[in-house]
């Protein structure tokens, strides 16, 4: 039976709200990460698909970050339910060093990653969605595989990962950024 309180946006439990994480939470939640993934696809032999939200920074969890979550979990799940794909088990883990979900998908790999790519470049708050689809062998499908280009930069629409690796931008204008689209997304329920 799925986890639905990633679904319920009056649940008032927002773990982490506004605070402070350290390289040491992030190693562990990255342990973490991984070996939850191994285990569900070691138990139910099918794709996974990973929703984690682009915060850089030490504060991973911002005001609005969990009904932005919220949503991109209940898009995620319309998605693959128009789409015919059956999701087998739902994760959702909610924590300082960010929220995450995990969902066990019976379907191709790709396939999925093409619809969960249309769900990251669905507007703005799609940017901040960062949405992995994992093989059985445990390799992410990428978004080149089937001839999208690589996501691009916040601020100035440049490759993403060379922002990031050059530092080009600050965390504090990245953060700005945030801030506004997540303002900007209007957190209703009919949504």
């Amino acid at each position: 039976m799925p986890d639905t309180q990633a679904l319920n946006p009056n649940n008032n439990q927002n773990p982490g709200l506004l605070e402070e994480v350290a390289l040491e939470d992030m190693l562990n939640a990255r342990e973490r990460r991984a070996a939850i993934q191994r285990s569900l696809l070691d138990e139910f032999h099918c794709p996974l698909v990973c929703l984690t939200l682009n915060i850089p920074g030490p504060v991973k969890v911002l005001d609005r970050v969990p009904e932005a979550f919220d949503r991109g979990c209940r898009r995620i799940l319309d998605v693959l339910d128009e789409a015919g794909f059956t999701v087998l088990r739902q994760l959702v883990i909610r924590e300082k060093t960010g929220y995450e979900l995990f969902l066990s998908v019976n379907g191709n790999a790709v396939e999925i990653k093409e619809r969960m790519a249309a769900i990251e470049d669905g507007g703005r708050l799609g940017r901040l969605y960062d949405i992995d689809v994992i093989r059985l062998d445990g390799q992410k499908v990428s978004r080149e595989e089937f001839g999208l280009a690589p996501r691009t930069c916040l601020l100035c629409g440049q490759p993403a990962h060379a922002c990031s690796r050059s530092r080009r931008h600050s965390v504090a204008e990245l953060v700005e950024e945030i801030q506004t689209i997540l303002r900007e997304g209007s957190f209703r329920s009919d949504e």
